[in-house]
């Protein structure tokens, strides 16, 4: 059973996409987009902080759209003023267009987006601001390891016109299962680029690996094991209803 445990953990782990490169490292125009709540202004600090220890401080800038949360912008420019970098707004197309050619001098840029619950106007002012950046930008699905199965797929479905090129999982170390949300990514077919497992920055954003995540997951289910529904067995399984019984 061990050495049979081992194999479908290899087999799991194999059918997770990672990126192929650190979108990070390679500079260039990155946004994140993603529902509230799921940590995309602290994630997008650890990335700055970790491009400015690299890279030096002038290498890195900031942009956010988001003018609907209170007090987003403020956070932002905490973060900003700390790394001594620059941080712009951009709530429109024109004005990314402005940011962008503010920090053109910058090899990285990265951006920040009003989290969104729901399908709402707001998604396509988001997608159309972000589009100014033209063919020269990354787009990162954030979602929260703690967040439910439905969650996730309805994220999944809502941030899909963004086109996003991986994702970032935020909030391991909050997480009490991951099975789901490792399902859900497979089935999209994304792949996933970075972790966060902490609020330090920059120290808790870790690349992607398939085979630790998987290894996570299970170790969260030893940690937690999920009580599974007889009638549901029935039904996955046998194919029989779960009032019979005999």
């Amino acid at each position: 059973l061990e050495k049979a445990w081992s194999k479908a953990l290899y087999m799991l782990a194999s059918e997770l996409r990672m990126a192929e490169t650190d979108v990070i490292d390679q500079g260039g125009v990155v946004a994140l987009v993603g529902p509230t709540g799921v940590g995309k202004t602290t994630t997008i600090a650890k990335m700055a902080a970790r491009f400015a220890l690299r890279h030096g401080h002038r290498s890195v800038g900031l942009i956010t759209t988001d003018s609907y949360r209170i007090g987003a912008r403020d956070q932002l420019q905490t973060y900003a003023r700390i790394l001594n970098v620059p941080v712009r707004t951009a709530t429109t197309a024109d004005e990314m267009d402005q940011a962008l050619v503010a920090l053109a001098g910058r090899r990285l840029i990265l951006v920040d987006t009003a989290g969104m619950a729901a399908a709402h106007e707001r998604i396509a002012d988001q997608r159309q601001t972000l589009q100014a950046a033209g063919k020269a930008l990354t787009t990162l699905l954030t979602l929260s390891a703690t967040t439910e199965l439905a969650a996730v797929q309805r994220a999944l479905r809502l941030f899909s016109d963004f086109q996003p090129d991986a994702c970032v999982l935020t909030k391991l170390d909050e997480a009490a299962s991951l099975g789901g949300l490792l399902s859900a990514l497979i089935q999209a077919d994304l792949p996933t680029a970075f972790v966060t497992d902490g609020q330090r920055v920059p120290e808790d954003l870790q690349i992607a690996r398939a085979h630790p995540l998987v290894t996570r997951a299970s170790q969260l289910l030893a940690e937690n094991p999920a009580e599974l529904d007889p009638g549901y067995l029935a039904l996955a399984f046998g194919g029989t209803s779960p009032h019979v019984h005999g």
